[in-house]
C-alpha cells in the first residue's frame, strides 16, 4: 500500500541531523548533499529538480513518514509556530501556542479539530485541514455555535509550494460570529438553516434580553439529537416565545423521526395564542373559565367561552358559543397555526362574550355543588364519574363486587333523582338479561317451546325476549310472545319472581284454544279452499302489518317460477259469515280474471245446480 498517495509533497528538509541543522527549501537544495525529513528524521533526497513541468520535492529513501507526522510538522512549524503571524479576512493574528488534535467537549458531542491555535490577543481559532475531501455531516455547525470560537478551513495544496517561510499566510473564515461562510457545510445542515439563523438574528439585538431564548433553542436541538422522549421535546417547546415555537414547528416537520409530533406542537402553539388573547380581552377572571375557539371547518373557527373544571367526580371542558346570532363571531386564519394578530373581537360583541362568561361562571357553581351531591349519593354502593354530562357508573349488583351499570351514558341534568332512576332501571335491565339467559338456556324451556309449537298442529311459535324502554309504550323487561299466522296472539311481561314453566304452558294453551274457538269458521274455510277437488285454489291465513287477520287466495295452475301476480287478499275483521263467504268468492273470481291478463282462459261451470 502506498502510504504517501494522498500526502502533500515534502518541500522543506534539514541539511543535517543535529540541533544546528537548517531548514532548506527543495528549490534551494543541492542534489549531491544529504537531507533529513523534518517530520520523521529519515534520510530524504531532492527529486525532479530539473523538471519544469512537475513540482520538485524531497523523496524519502525509506517509507517511514506518515501523513499525520507531516501535517503535525508542516503546520506547527511552518505556519503556526510560536510567534508566527497570519491574516484572517484582513485581520492580523500572532500565534501564542498550538494544540494538535485536541478534543473539545460540547453538549452536542465531542469535537476534535486538526489544529487549535491560541493567539496573543486571546482568541482561540480552530483550523480544519483537508487534502482532497472536507469533513461532512450535519453536526459541525451546532458544535461550532456551542463553542463560540472561530473556525478556518485550510487547503494544504495552497501552501506546499511556498518558497519563503517568512511569507505571512492569508486565510478566510469558515465560521465566524454565529455565521457559516461555506455553502458546502450549510447546504444540508438543518441546524445552520434554522436554529443558527434565529440565534444570529437574536444576537444582533440586546443579547442579555435574549440569552434565555437562545439557551432554549440550543436545548431543543440537543434534545432532538439525543433522541429525547416526546414529553421532553414538547415540554421544551412549551416554555418558548411564540416566534421560537413557530421555528421549532418548522424543524419538527422536516425531521422524519419526530415529524409525528407536529400536531402536538401545533396544539401547544395554538394554546399559547389563546392564553395570550384571553389575558388581553379583560374578561372577568376565573381560573376555570376562559376565551377559546372551536373548529368549524377548514381554517374557520368560532369564538366562545370554555369551562374547564375537574373534581373527584366531575370532569368538564365544555364550550359555550354566543347566545345570539349563532355562528358569529367567526375567525378565519391564513394558516393552520393560530395568529394573535388575526383574532379580532369587535367591541360590540364583547358584551355577549361577557354575558356568556357570567352564565358559565354560574354553571360552574352548580357543578361544584353537584360534586357534593354525587359524593353523598355514591356511598359504598356506587362509583360514579361524569365527563361533560356523560355518566359512567359502577354498582354492587351481586355481592360486594362493583359491576358496570352506565358507560358514557348521556344525561344533560344535575338532578340526582333522575340519575338515580336511570341507574335503577339499568340495574333491573342487567338482572333481567341475566335471568333471561338462564331461563331460555334451560332444558325445561326447550321442552316448553316444543310442546307449544306442536299443540293441536297449529304450528305456533314461542319466544322470550328482552325489550328496552320505548318499544310500543311497553315497559322495559322480559316478554313472552306467542306467534300464530305471522302475528302474535299473546304477549305479556314476565315476572321472574312469580312465573314458572307450568303456568306459562297453561296460558299459551288457553290462548291457542281460545283462538281456535273464535276463528274456527275461518280456519275451516281455509281448509276447504285448500282441499278443493280440482286442486285449482289455495288459501293462506295470516296477520298483516296492521294486525288484521287476512285470507290470501291464489291459483295453483301457474308455477312459482313464473312472476305472475294473480293472488287477492281479503280482510276478515268484523265481518259475519255470509259476508266473509261472499268476499272470498269475489276474490276467487278476481284471481281468475288476473290469470286471463296473462293469456290464460278459465271456463266457469256449475255442478248439481250449484
Amino acid at each position: 500500500m502506498d502510504v504517501f498517495k494522498y500526502l502533500p509533497q515534502l518541500v522543506v528538509a534539514y541539511d543535517g541531523n543535529d540541533e544546528f541543522a537548517n531548514l532548506i527549501h527543495v528549490k534551494k537544495a543541492d542534489k549531491n548533499k544529504n537531507y533529513f525529513c523534518p517530520c520523521c528524521g529519515a534520510a530524504v533526497r531532492p527529486w525532479i529538480l530539473d523538471n519544469n513541468k512537475e513540482q520538485p520535492c524531497y523523496c524519502h529513501k525509506t517509507e517511514k513518514c506518515t501523513k499525520e507526522s507531516q501535517v503535525h510538522f508542516f503546520y506547527k512549524n511552518w505556519l503556526f509556530g510560536t510567534g508566527n503571524k497570519f491574516y484572517i479576512d484582513g485581520q492580523l493574528f500572532e500565534t501564542s501556542s498550538v494544540d494538535i488534535g485536541k478534543k473539545w467537549i460540547t453538549k452536542f458531542g465531542d469535537y476534535q479539530p486538526d489544529i487549535t491555535v491560541y493567539t496573543t490577543s486571546g482568541q482561540t481559532i480552530y483550523f480544519e485541514i483537508f487534502f482532497s475531501n472536507r469533513k461532512t455531516g450535519n453536526d459541525y455547525f451546532c458544535i461550532w455555535d456551542s463553542l463560540g470560537n472561530d473556525v478556518v478551513e485550510v487547503n494544504i495544496k495552497e501552501y506546499m509550494y511556498k518558497t519563503d517561510k517568512n511569507d505571512i499566510p492569508v486565510f478566510t473564515y469558515l465560521y465566524h460570529d454565529g455565521k457559516c461562510y461555506s455553502k458546502t457545510y450549510v447546504k444540508k445542515d438543518l441546524y445552520a438553516n434554522t436554529v443558527a439563523k434565529i440565534k444570529h438574528r437574536l444576537s444582533r439585538q440586546k443579547i442579555l434580553n435574549y440569552k434565555y431564548r437562545i439557551e432554549q433553542l440550543d436545548w431543543f436541538w440537543q434534545t432532538i439529537r439525543n433522541n429525547g422522549t416526546k414529553e421532553e421535546i414538547l415540554s421544551t417547546i412549551a416554555v418558548m416565545d411564540y416566534e421560537d415555537m413557530l421555528s421549532c414547528y418548522g424543524i419538527i416537520k422536516k425531521i422524519h423521526c419526530v415529524s409525528c409530533l407536529k400536531n402536538d406542537v401545533l396544539n401547544i402553539i395554538n394554546k399559547k395564542v389563546i392564553q395570550d388573547i384571553n389575558h388581553s380581552l379583560n374578561l372577568p377572571y376565573d381560573e376555570n373559565i376562559h376565551f377559546d375557539l372551536v373548529h368549524l371547518h377548514g381554517r374557520t373557527y368560532e369564538a366562545g367561552i370554555r369551562l374547564d373544571i375537574k373534581t373527584p367526580h366531575i370532569v368538564f371542558n365544555g364550550f359555550y358559543r354566543r347566545c345570539k346570532h349563532p355562528g358569529y363571531p367567526r375567525i378565519v386564519f391564513s394558516k393552520n397555526v393560530y395568529d394573535a394578530s388575526e383574532i379580532s373581537i369587535p367591541k360590540s360583541e364583547m358584551n355577549e362574550l361577557e354575558n356568556i362568561f357570567r352564565k358559565t361562571a354560574r354553571y360552574k357553581q352548580h357543578l361544584l355543588k353537584y360534586e357534593n351531591v354525587l359524593a353523598a349519593f355514591e356511598g359504598n354502593q356506587y362509583k360514579i364519574r361524569v365527563k361533560n354530562n356523560f355518566y359512567t357508573v359502577l354498582a354492587k349488583i351481586y355481592g360486594d363486587n362493583f359491576e358496570p351499570v352506565l358507560d358514557g351514558y348521556f344525561m344533560e341534568t344535575l338532578d340526582i333523582k333522575y340519575v338515580s332512576n336511570i341507574i335503577q332501571l339499568k340495574i333491573k335491565e342487567i338482572k333481567d338479561k341475566k335471568f333471561l339467559e338462564e331461563f331460555t338456556g334451560s332444558e325445561d324451556y326447550h321442552a316448553l317451546v316444543s310442546i307449544i309449537e306442536n299443540y293441536k298442529d297449529m304450528r305456533c311459535k314461542l319466544d322470550t325476549i328482552y325489550k328496552e324502554n320505548g318499544h310500543a309504550q311497553q315497559k322495559p323487561g322480559i316478554y313472552i310472545n306467542l306467534w300464530l299466522y305471522g302475528g302474535y296472539i299473546y304477549n305479556r311481561l314476565l315476572n321472574p319472581d312469580e312465573d314458572s314453566y307450568t303456568n306459562i304452558e297453561e296460558e299459551c294453551k288457553n290462548e291457542i284454544d281460545g283462538f281456535i274457538e273464535s276463528h274456527n269458521f275461518i280456519i275451516n274455510l281455509v281448509s276447504k279452499i285448500n282441499n278443493c277437488k280440482n286442486s285449482f285454489w289455495k288459501a293462506e291465513l295470516f296477520f298483516d302489518y296492521g294486525k288484521n287477520l287476512v285470507i290470501k287466495t291464489d291459483q295453483t295452475y301457474i308455477g312459482k317460477d313464473i312472476p305472475h301476480i294473480t293472488y287477492e287478499k281479503t280482510i276478515l275483521s268484523d265481518f259475519d259469515k255470509e259476508t266473509v263467504i261472499f268476499n272470498i268468492k269475489e276474490s276467487l273470481k278476481k284471481v281468475m280474471k288476473n290469470m286471463e291478463k296473462y293469456g290464460y282462459r278459465i271456463m266457469e261451470g256449475q255442478q248439481d245446480g250449484k
